[in-house]
């Protein structure tokens, strides 16, 4: 009972579970059209955009009418005038605005391609979290399996007097401890899914959403150099040399205001008497008080933490880059020295204790022994295999990529 228990296939088992299961590419499509956070990053690329095209916006003409009705007892005066008057922008302003506004309106753009990006490889993560914890807790069942039936065997040969009452306890602390790690187990499940489903499926985020596959096989390789060679086409570096632009631009922008913007007006006026004729307006502000000086110095100061942001964000990226080919290389290596060998030793050691104890030629305390090596065997080999998988998902987010065929 207990071999065909251990050889059972974790996946069927918990495909009965009623967990809704989806693969790895159904979880980033419904992340694509579900997630809130991705929704946020969304709303905050088009607030942007809409910022930027507003700040690009020519100043609106203006259109009054003004009439005089003066009078006394013996006369009367009246004055009609229609007046269209607009502020007129010097050309350089107007340019810069546009360059400004553009390179901000793209800023935004990549940013939202570096969130989509992160967002995304955080999906990976999550749903290899949750493989890792339905994979555990089902070598945790098995090995409680294991423990339990030990601990019965134990009851059975305290009462005729095989064993002593020592090792009896010692075996019914076991069977509490393993009942606690399996019942802990579960819930690590439990939660990784729906810490899974909180990522891409829309409702109260109490849902549960399982793996319906896990990562197979090893990650494929990428070196250090081709990691770097993808500094280049990182979207938070492109935002910020977009920002630096239009930081610049900004600089630009508030030199033209040296010059007082003027308002043109054209008109026509009408008086008493039969009078008439055009009217022309000429509105140029004095820089007596305003010189725009604090302006110049915001805008300096700006386009001066736009550079070093640039300046930083190039060594955090090259950075990024480098640690995460480290952990993948590691990983990688890990994955394929370790993962066979402690499957295999795991569960060899194991069947050998059962085949041992079942020919009275193992006590019960050295098969408890057994089971809790394969308990840790077969976990940590998961647990390699999960962190190199998502070493190699956190090196794509570095390098701003998607597995091949993604």
């Amino acid at each position: 009972m207990v071999l065909l228990l251990l050889c059972s296939a974790p996946a069927v088992l918990l495909g009965q579970d009623g967990v809704r299961r989806v693969s790895l590419t159904e979880a980033l499509e419904s992340f694509g059209l579900n997630s809130i956070e991705l929704g946020i990053a969304r709303s905050e690329a088009a607030e942007i955009a809409g910022a930027a095209r507003q700040s690009r916006a020519y100043a609106n003409p203006g259109f009054s009418i003004n009439r005089d009705d003066l009078g006394s007892e013996d006369a009367r005066y009246w004055e009609n005038t229609l007046r269209l008057v607009q502020q007129v922008e010097w050309p350089a302003r107007t340019a810069a605005r546009a360059r400004a506004a553009a390179h901000a309106a793209n800023a935004g753009a990549a940013r939202l391609r570096a969130d989509s990006i992160a967002l995304a490889f955080h999906v990976r993560e999550a749903y290899v979290r949750a493989w890792l914890a339905e994979e555990t807790e089902a070598v945790v069942r098995q090995a409680l399996t294991v423990v339990e039936g030990v601990a019965e065997d134990a009851e059975l040969r305290l009462e005729a007097g095989d064993i002593s009452a020592y090792r009896a306890r010692r075996l019914r602390l076991a069977r509490v401890q393993a009942e606690r790690d399996w019942v802990q187990a579960a819930l690590d499940a439990r939660g990784a899914r729906r810490r899974l489903a909180a990522l891409i499926a829309p409702g109260s985020g109490v849902e549960e959403i399982g793996p319906s596959e896990g990562p197979a096989g090893v990650p494929p390789p990428v070196t250090r150099e081709t990691a770097l060679l993808a500094l280049a086409r990182r979207p938070d570096l492109d935002a910020a040399v977009l920002e630096l632009d239009a930081a610049r631009a900004g600089e630009e922008i508030a030199e033209t205001y040296r010059l007082p913007t003027p308002t043109l007006g054209l008109g026509y006026r009408q008086q008493h008497g039969g009078l008439a004729g055009p009217s022309l307006l000429l509105d140029l502000p004095l820089p007596l008080f305003d010189r725009g000086g604090g302006g110049r110095q915001e805008a300096a100061a700006r386009a001066s933490g736009a550079a070093r942001r640039l300046d930083l964000g190039r060594r955090l990226a090259r950075y990024d880059l480098v640690a995460a080919s480290d952990r993948h290389t590691t990983g990688r290596a890990q994955l394929e020295a370790v993962e066979v060998g402690l499957l295999a030793d795991g569960a060899a050691l194991l069947e050998s204790a059962l085949a041992a104890y079942a020919e009275d030629a193992m006590t019960l305390l050295e098969l408890l022994d057994a089971a809790n090596a394969f308990r840790s065997a077969r976990t940590s080999a998961l647990a390699v295999r999960a962190e190199a998988w998502i070493a190699y998902y956190d090196l794509l987010r570095a390098m701003a990529s998607a597995p091949a065929g993604s």
